[in-house]
């Protein structure tokens, strides 16, 4: 089962302090729109909107939940992907060419560096082909600057149909064009970087006519005046300006 286009709705704990206990203070929500929903007996897959004007902070997030039998959360693992990778993922799953994608991330918290990988791949020989792998846990940086897992502590896998996996394609990718197109105007004045020029203390003086002169003999214009031939005849004109 799938849905798409919600608006999602989260509490933090004082929000929810708040409403419990009567208080007047003004409650803290984060709203984000959910693009596409996919819902097993006991898995659930969410996919939020977190685009931004700025590309290095525009994502889509992920959110893989598993209930227990009483149907409540028992495991919840997220990953936060850049825009522009998953478009291509999309673009390849929808044109059958698509193999496989792992997406390394990491976050700063507190003491300790979050680490977060998302794994989608593509085994023809399995009735639900597609498989999508969440890690978080307990990471370190490389050299390099990318985010090294190196304690997994959750860890949940869905398995999605070739219908389910390019419904789900179209409908991401699709949203992120709409996106992109709605907030053109405001993403190129985002991305505009202004440069500045050092001042000229001077303009260049004009031409003077000796050179004015050289420029209608190299190039052949018959119709340069210059400060002589305005003084100069009309009758001896045509003798200063036929050299070609």
């Amino acid at each position: 089962m799938h849905e798409e286009m919600a608006i999602v709705t989260t509490m933090t704990p004082a929000s929810a302090n708040n409403r419990e206990g009567g208080e007047r203070e003004v409650a803290r929500e984060l709203t984000r729109v959910q693009i596409y929903k996919h819902v097993t007996r006991d898995r659930l897959l969410e996919i939020n909107d977190m685009l931004s004007l700025e590309p290095r902070r525009s994502k889509i997030a992920f959110t893989l939940l598993e209930f227990d039998e009483n149907y409540r959360v028992a495991t919840r693992v997220r990953h936060y992907a850049d825009a522009p990778d998953f478009k291509l993922v999309c673009w390849d799953i929808l044109n059958n060419c698509f193999d496989e994608w792992t997406d390394h991330k990491g976050t700063p918290h507190e003491d300790i560096l979050q680490a977060r990988t998302m794994t989608l791949r593509k085994d023809s020989k399995y009735r639900q082909p597609f498989v999508i792998k969440i890690d978080n846990g307990i990471g370190e940086t490389m050299p390099g600057g990318a985010v090294k897992m190196v304690r997994e502590i959750d860890s949940l896998t869905l398995l999605l149909s070739e219908r389910d996996a390019r419904r789900l394609a179209q409908t991401v990718l699709d949203y992120i064009r709409d996106w992109e197109t709605i907030n053109f105007r405001k993403r190129q004045e985002a991305q505009t970087v202004l440069v500045s020029l050092p001042e000229q203390m001077e303009h260049s003086a004009p031409a003077s006519s000796s050179e004015n002169r050289k420029i209608a003999t190299s190039t052949g214009a018959s119709r340069v005046t210059t400060e002589e031939e305005e003084h100069t005849p009309k009758s001896r004109r045509g003798k200063l300006t036929s050299v070609a």
